[in-house]
């Protein structure tokens, strides 16, 4: 390969890269609208028999599917992030990376498995979730990117209330899906609201992190 042929591609992945950011976000934003719309709706939910009516089904399938593949497609971006801030100062260390890289792919695979094996729990992902947010407020702690402030708070709120969904799992009802069933959780009250109150900020604002991100150096690169 010739170093032309390297700077090309390297060219065609630093333009690349914003754009899986915003895709991501915005698989995330549909995921979490096809969620509500499935809680919100009690017809739709699943009965005391365990069936769910179709267009139940369907709402679900696009919820994990659009979920996986939005944190698959930030594990691209999470590199990239790395080289910008290599770029800008050389003693950027690759841990956050490496966390990144780990805790979105156990993320996406744990999405994934519950599709094909109802024995292993759907809520299996908020352990790793969790680490996805203490990467993403590295990310905007150390601010690597250049981030205005503004996008730097969202991201933390985002990343803190997914640190947060990771510890509602851990200690407030979660772990029971070892114990007790991959359905465990269901009937648990406390689990839903700490789910609620981390969740909702954690999901929807990293997805709209997510966008801003790939927006704002796209019109870097273009420019």
């Amino acid at each position: 390969m010739t170093p032309s042929t390297i700077a090309n591609s390297s060219y065609a992945v630093s333009r690349s890269t914003p754009w899986l950011a915003i895709t991501s976000g915005i698989l995330g934003i549909c995921s979490f609208v096809s969620l509500v719309a499935y809680i919100t709706t009690p017809a739709l939910q699943m009965q005391e028999s365990g069936t769910v009516v179709p267009t139940g089904k369907l709402l679900l399938t696009i919820q994990f599917l659009a979920s996986a593949a939005q944190v698959l497609m930030m594990i691209p971006v999470a590199i990239w992030i790395y080289r910008m801030g290599r770029q800008r100062s050389p003693g950027v260390g690759r841990e956050s990376m490496i966390l990144g890289i780990v805790a979105l792919g156990g993320v996406g695979l744990l999405r994934l498995v519950p599709m094909v094996d109802t024995a292993v729990s759907d809520i299996l992902f908020m352990l790793p979730m969790g680490l996805v947010g203490v990467w993403l407020v590295a990310v905007n702690w150390e601010n690597v990117v250049a981030l205005p402030s503004w996008m730097r708070m969202l991201g933390g709120i985002a990343g803190i209330g997914m640190v947060g969904v990771g510890l509602n799992f851990l200690f407030n009802g979660g772990m029971a899906v070892f114990s007790k069933g991959p359905m465990a959780y269901g009937n648990d009250v406390n689990f839903h609201i700490g789910l609620g109150l981390f969740g909702f900020p954690g999901f929807t604002l990293f997805a709209i992190w997510s966008v801003l991100l790939g927006l704002r150096f796209l019109r870097r690169s273009i420019g």
